[in-house]
Formats: structure tokens, C-alpha cells, sequence
């Protein structure tokens, strides 16, 4: 792993220092999720619930590319959306992921209500999904692998949105630009 082994805990502990403070201002229960670093590709962070389980993940190849520019704040944004939903749950009337309610979190916390890094990412290893061809009248689309699957398994259509016309598969097609149907 790329991150040193103090880097590693700082981050731990950022996240329960958070939590903390979250649970004064909020009365939430302190305990933070299980906080890892494994997560891959272009994000610096994650939150998630699964199962009613919430988790942080963090990237820690981007960490290490860029330290200053993630810690604390990256921790910081995926406590923040920990918070919203520890406060109002995903129910009906779920709140925008980076809404009103996550940039009062944010700044209450200390923190800049930011969304993205400006982070370099050319050196960060990712992986390449597969995409598959569809042609309407108009042009070619580049669909990934779940939309190529629910087309061919006949569980969902897809149209084109400039001319309207249902994409078809064309494997000799050549996709020159990424659209999203």
C-alpha cells in the first residue's frame, strides 16, 4: 500500500475525531463505520450503506499522490454524507448528495463544502470497462457492459435522445465518441 503507516492511522483518526464532533452537534451516535483503504479507480472517497451497514473508503493511491490536497478534507466530505444519512435516513424524501444539508454539515465541521479534487490522476492506476457499439439513424453510442447486458437480454430499451430511434447493436461499428443513451 502506498500509504505510510502514520498516514494510514491519521486518516482512522480523522474520521473518529469527526464522528465526534458530528455527534455533539447533532446528538448522532459517535461510532464511526469501518473505515478502509482499498477503494480504486478516480474517487479519493466513498461512503456507503449496504445492508444497513455504513462504510468510508478511501483511495489510497490518490492519498499518497496528493496528501495535502485530501487530508483532512476528503475524510471529512464522506463523514459529512455518514452524517446526512445518520440524521435522515434514505427514505422517501431523500436528500441531494451534495445538497443544502451535506454543505451545512461540512461547514459546521470546519470544513469547505467541496465535491471534486483537482487532483492529477494520470499516474493513478484504472481499470477499462469494456463498451459495446449500438447505432441509431443518427450516430454510434458507446454502451457499457450492464446497459449491453439488459439490451440483449431484452430487460431494457434504449433510444437514442437527439433522433429518437432505438439503438440497435452494430459490433462493426466504430464508436469515436462516449455517449451515454
Amino acid at each position: 500500500m502506498p500509504l505510510k503507516p502514520e498516514q494510514q492511522q491519521a486518516i482512522q483518526d480523522k474520521a473518529r475525531e469527526l464522528y465526534a464532533r458530528a455527534a455533539r452537534l447533532y446528538r448522532l451516535p459517535e461510532t464511526p463505520p469501518e473505515v478502509r483503504l482499498d477503494l480504486r479507480g478516480r474517487a479519493a472517497g466513498q461512503w456507503r450503506v449496504t445492508a444497513g451497514r455504513e462504510s468510508l473508503r478511501f483511495n489510497p493511491h490518490i492519498f499518497a499522490l496528493d496528501w495535502r490536497n485530501h487530508f483532512p478534507d476528503t475524510v471529512a466530505h464522506e463523514v459529512a454524507h455518514s452524517v446526512i444519512y445518520r440524521r435522515f435516513g434514505l427514505g422517501p424524501g431523500r436528500r441531494r448528495p451534495h445538497g443544502p444539508e451535506w454543505r451545512e454539515v461540512m461547514t459546521r465541521l470546519g470544513f469547505e463544502p467541496r465535491v471534486t479534487h483537482d487532483t492529477d490522476l494520470s499516474l493513478i492506476p484504472i481499470r477499462r470497462a469494456p463498451t459495446y457499439p449500438y447505432r441509431c439513424t443518427c450516430r454510434v453510442y458507446a454502451l457499457g457492459v450492464r446497459r449491453h447486458r439488459n439490451a440483449q437480454q431484452g430487460e431494457r430499451i434504449y433510444y437514442c435522445r437527439s433522433c429518437g430511434d432505438k439503438l440497435r447493436f452494430d459490433p462493426d461499428a466504430n464508436v469515436l465518441e462516449q455517449k451515454s443513451a
